[in-house]
């Protein structure tokens, strides 16, 4: 398997914006955690959102491809529409200089800073269930140098897709959301 999931490449003006409001990137979080189709109205009482501003901004993540139909159900004699997260690779376009590149940069450096939060929030929690259940793996952080060559490189960022693409959506009910990030670049000695 080699990066067979379909990427939505963000390129406009519109479709940056779309993707980098913060309760979008919430929005799209949340339907990726619960990994099953959702209505707007469970959206809405999970985020804690008006059922109508859940709606707007899940009508504008459908418009980009990142959020799409998935069935209808009858609910007290309405027609519920569930919805569910694109399973998509989504690519901002990191490696352009064009216009936007100062929006690209902003929205990679608060994906980065608001997963960081995220994962350091969790820290007590996870130390606390570690003393409960020693050896039981709980997250972790790695960082560091590896020696590669620019096909290594690509080798390795295609394996961690392909199994990370692979497990996007839940396959057992033994499966946990995990949220990750990872950056892999080639840095130079003069950025020491």
């Amino acid at each position: 398997m080699k990066n067979e999931k379909t990427t939505v490449r963000l390129e406009s003006e519109k479709q940056l914006r779309i993707f980098t409001l913060p309760l979008r990137q919430r929005i799209l979080r949340t339907m990726r955690i619960v990994g099953r189709p959702v209505t707007t109205k469970q959206v809405a009482d999970m985020l804690e959102i008006a059922p109508s501003s859940a709606r707007h901004h899940i009508l504008k993540l459908k418009e980009i491809g990142l959020v799409e139909h998935d069935h209808y159900e009858q609910i007290n004699g309405i027609k519920a529409d569930y919805l569910i997260a694109s399973d998509v690779t989504v690519s901002i376009g990191t490696s352009l200089q064009d216009a936007y590149t100062a929006e690209r940069d902003s929205a990679s450096q608060v994906m980065l800073f608001e997963i960081a939060d995220r994962f350091l929030a969790t820290l007590p929690s996870r130390r606390k269930k570690a003393q409960e259940a020693p050896g039981q793996f709980l997250g972790d952080l790695i960082g560091g140098i590896a020696h590669l060559s620019t096909e290594d490189a690509e080798k390795l960022y295609n394996q961690i897709r392909d199994f990370l693409d692979s497990h996007s959506l839940p396959r057992a009910k033994d499966d946990h959301p995990w949220e990750y990030a990872v950056l892999l670049y080639e840095t130079e000695p003069s950025e020491l």
